[in-house]
């Protein structure tokens, strides 16, 4: 397993185990593809929407490139790596297709709405600024999509 550290401006408020509760309590590959699909066609996407999105795909991730995410119960992510990890590669695209939607067309949603983390402590940063919430939110939809695409 890698683990993966960061995202913690998209799931910062959200709640990761309810998520893989409802994912596990259905076909799993059914919910995850219709969360995508509806995602990308959607006109407007709540913040809420934003961050489930942004966690499907971090579970399609976990079970496809065998990453541990934070917050992910690892034996329900190794249970799904066993029974659906052929069916789990094949929603890549559309979670990467979901991904550049946000990026696209939610900017607006993602400023509004994103609430910004800790400030990292960076001290080669100039005047020790910090960016945005809006875009770290839109580089950590960016990273996981490149993730998604490069398996």
């Amino acid at each position: 397993m890698t683990p993966v550290a960061g995202f913690d401006h998209i799931l910062k408020s959200y709640d990761t185990a309810d998520l893989l509760d409802d994912i596990a309590s259905s076909d799993p590959p059914a919910y995850l593809r219709r969360c995508f699909a509806e995602g990308s066609a959607a006109p407007f996407l709540s913040w809420a929407r934003v961050q489930q999105l942004a966690a499907c795909a971090m579970v399609v991730d976990a079970v496809v490139n065998a990453r541990d995410y934070a917050g992910f119960e690892p034996e329900l992510i190794a249970d799904w790596r066993v029974h659906y990890a052929g069916a789990f590669a094949r929603l890549r695209e559309p979670a990467c297709a979901a991904l550049r939607r946000i990026v696209a067309r939610n900017a607006a949603v993602i400023a509004a709405d994103a609430e910004p983390a800790p400030p990292a402590t960076d001290p080669g940063a100039p005047g020790g600024e910090h960016p945005s919430a809006a875009s770290d939110v839109e580089a950590e939809l960016r990273e996981l999509e490149r993730r998604l695409e490069s398996s």
